[in-house]
């Protein structure tokens, strides 16, 4: 009877470590700006960071050369690929490093579909327009240094083992011969299993943020306005789609690094006027760059973008601040020049507000 209860106790202790949420929580995701903002040139910045973005993304713009009240420009995106749970999704899975080798298109799979509402005022007419965009975009290609790929293998491989063996030592001292109370054997293990887990977690977590050095988005948008407030006026406005390519330098830890971007775009636009007021198409092409300082939670950079083709020649040139109040919060501000000749001052302040679903985990294993 003595034996019987003690094999039960053994086999509680290990279904209660089986319980245990030996899951790492993933945390390396931004808060991009909508495409729809981008494509528009409503965005503080033009160039975005290629990177997984949240879950789910709410995003407030506000161009105090349109309005001096509440933001007047909307955003919402989400990412499909979080709002399923992936039972098989382990840490090196989820970095695409398997078999010691990187995959590099690993992070396809987490497009993102975003849908904005733009609110413009017609330089001749002043009458209001208002837009809707929608837009998807996608990280093509991510490249990491190898010392962060042998930082994170080796993280997980210490916690792999680490965990198993806590595991074998309290079953393997709980038997015939031990005469030690054995619930508070297993409260005292408990609890060094969480401090070891705590721990462990951490190291992986630290190698996880570490921003990849190389990295392609690809995003594509489609914009449709209404003048008005007009059903019947609608009209096409904008397509666009773009490759951004980032390099990321470390400067000091997983919080400070030097960017450097550069974007290539197509544009299809549809939203100006020919001398007898009626709305006509043309193609555009963007190239430009980006530096940015980002440390901490605060980031400073300046990008520069031209744009042409046979008729038009015009740039962008504008500064930006972010902040990153917490994880699921970020302020930009961005001041500086727009393309065209007239009403071309950038002055904006917007909000982004992310969501996690509770999906991105992934198992240490």
């Amino acid at each position: 009877m003595k034996n019987s209860l003690l094999i039960l106790f053994i086999l509680a202790i290990n279904f209660s470590f089986a319980q245990k949420d030996e899951k790492l929580n993933l945390k390396d995701f931004e808060i991009p700006t909508s495409p729809g903002f981008i494509l528009l040139d409503q965005a503080p910045s033009s160039i975005e960071r290629p990177n997984s973005p949240k879950a789910f993304a709410i995003s407030a713009l506000n161009s105090f050369t349109e309005s001096n009240g509440l933001p007047q420009n909307y955003a919402v995106e989400f990412t499909p690929f979080w709002f399923f749970k992936h039972k098989n999704m382990n840490v090196l899975k989820y970095m695409g490093y398997n078999n010691k080798e990187e995959h590099f298109f690993s992070a396809i799979k987490m497009v993102s579909i975003s849908m904005a509402y733009i609110n413009q005022t017609d330089s001749l007419s002043e009458t209001p327009v208002n837009n809707i965009s929608i837009g998807a975009r996608t990280n093509l290609i991510k490249i990491r240094s190898n010392n962060n790929l042998n930082a994170i293998a080796l993280a997980n491989q210490t916690a792999v083992k680490q965990l198993k063996k806590i595991d074998s030592i309290i079953v393997s001292r709980i038997g015939p011969g031990n005469p030690i109370d054995p619930e508070a054997y297993r409260q005292r293990h408990l609890q060094l299993l969480n401090t070891l887990q705590d721990s462990l977690k951490n190291n992986l977590s630290k190698a996880l943020l570490q921003k990849p050095i190389f990295a392609v988005d690809f995003a594509i948008a489609y914009n449709t306005f209404f003048t008005n407030n007009d059903f019947s006026t609608q009209q096409f406005g904008r397509f666009g789609t773009w490759l951004t390519v980032n390099w990321s330098l470390k400067l000091k830890d997983n919080s400070n690094y030097l960017n450097l971007y550069a974007i290539g775009r197509y544009l299809k636009d549809g939203t100006d006027k020919n001398d007898i007021g009626q709305y006509y198409s043309q193609s555009l092409y963007d190239f430009g760059g980006k530096l940015e300082f980002e440390l901490n939670k605060f980031s400073i950079g300046y990008e520069y973008i031209y744009r042409s083709n046979d008729l038009i020649k015009t740039s962008r040139s504008t500064g930006q601040l972010k902040y990153r109040i917490s994880d699921n919060l970020l302020l930009t501000g961005a001041y500086g020049k727009n393309f065209g000749d007239s009403n071309n001052l950038v002055s904006m302040l917007g909000i982004n507000f992310g969501i996690a679903t509770g999906n991105e985990k992934a198992t240490i294993e």
